[in-house]
């Protein structure tokens, strides 16, 4: 396991073994949550938890010995990044970032301020640009770092990417939504219906045209936006359905909201990129690390 995977272990057990809660606080899928156990468990010939009709209930002795290993891990883990931030305190500069207005209150929310308060000698610059266009500031450089959603047709030699982020797009509606009894949604359920989708600067809205044309579904869209919050809040009084990242539960207070999973959801992975050279000033550096580690860390 890798720090990242560590610490989803450590949050599966200190969650009660609740994989659904501990998916919704790290932002990964269940699914993708899963099957990092299961791998682990496979590729080195462990049994970490005991399961029940299919639930993970408890620890193995094993998995008790590795749990407690692993926090004493985390814990030197995190005295020694404490020790390497105090030395880039010195680091001053100006970094420049493009996040996408959805990605930027989804994940960076928190990370940006604490950033800004903890390394004062930094002038951080953020853009806030669709996905589609970040991907051409990002060739031509005129971006250092910037967040983007997977599958990018980059060239590997050329953009380094690191993922950061793995959900799924799920369906907002409101409660007294005909769909809204169902306990999830077939592609094909939103044949015909009103949606309120992001517009086509947004890589959302390439995703759902390439899966309504793969479905041969006909949806009704009555709305595109660039604002996530209108596209929850037009469902709130309406039959309107808007389809967004998971994790966007946590922005809305809509006392009428209800979210839906697709029983083949699309894919919401969002990267960190940068342009590969052969050597980086020493803030591009650590600015995309110090990214990087926070996201391994949730």
């Amino acid at each position: 396991m890798d720090i990242k995977q560590l610490k989803n272990f450590v949050e599966i057990v200190d969650s009660d073994f609740n994989i659904s809660e501990t998916s919704k606080k790290i932002h990964i899928s269940q699914p993708a949550l899963s099957k990092m156990i299961i791998n682990f468990e496979r590729d080195e010939n462990v049994q970490l938890f005991e399961r029940a009709s299919g639930r993970l209930i408890r620890l193995t002795p094993a998995g008790e010995s590795f749990y407690y290993n692993a926090v004493e891990l985390l814990k030197q883990y995190e005295e020694m990044m404490e020790s390497l931030r105090y030395d880039a305190s010195k680091v001053k500069g100006r970094i420049k970032i493009g996040i996408p207005p959805l990605v930027l209150t989804v994940l960076f929310s928190e990370v940006i301020p604490k950033l800004i308060l903890e390394y004062p000698n930094i002038q951080f610059e953020i853009y806030e640009i669709g996905a589609i266009e970040l991907k051409k500031s990002l060739v031509l450089q005129e971006v250092d770092i910037a967040i983007l959603l997977n599958p990018t047709d980059f060239n590997k030699a050329t953009i380094e990417k690191t993922i950061i982020a793995d959900d799924d797009l799920c369906a907002f509606m409101n409660q007294d939504n005909k769909l809204a009894a169902k306990e999830k949604l077939q592609w094909s359920d939103l044949n015909n219906q009103n949606l309120a989708i992001f517009s086509e600067s947004f890589m959302i809205n390439y995703y759902l045209m390439r899966k309504f044309e793969s479905e041969a579904i006909r949806p009704d869209i009555k709305i595109k936006s660039d604002s996530w919050d209108y596209l929850l809040y037009s469902t709130e009084d309406s039959n309107l359905i808007t389809i967004l990242p998971s994790p966007m539960d946590s922005f809305a207070s809509y006392k009428n909201l209800v979210k839906l999973e697709f029983y083949d959801p699309i894919n919401w992975e969002v990267i960190i990129c940068r342009y590969r050279k052969s050597h980086y000033s020493r803030i591009e550096a650590f600015v995309y690390n110090e990214l990087v580690e926070y996201f391994k860390k949730r």
